[in-house]
């Protein structure tokens, strides 16, 4: 199954607390292959390099990877905020409201 791409046009880290339960999905623009990572965790870890924070727009997470793509071997990278593939609606609602409350 494939994740479900949430349609926020020029999304920052911090966006990711209106959508409860998302993931960054880090794509390879060349062959598909894709890997999911909390928000969360990409935002401590650009606060401990001292090189960004919820600010930072997910577009340039993409221009930072360093690492070839596991699939094809080559570097080309986009990132968006998806639903994972086993997250149903009722279920980003029941996360919405434990959050809010």
């Amino acid at each position: 199954m494939t994740p479900r791409p949430i349609p926020i046009s020029d999304p920052t880290l911090g966006d990711h607390r209106r959508y409860p339960g998302c993931r960054l999905f880090l794509t390879c623009a060349l062959c598909g292959w894709s890997k999911s990572y909390r928000p969360q965790r990409i935002i401590d870890r650009l606060h401990e390099l001292k090189s960004g924070g919820y600010p930072t727009p997910v577009a340039q997470i993409a221009r930072r990877v360093g690492w070839n793509c596991p699939g094809c071997g080559r570097v080309k990278w986009r990132a968006d905020f998806a639903w994972p593939p086993n997250l149903d609606a009722r279920e980003i609602r029941r996360l919405a409201n434990l959050y809010r409350n």
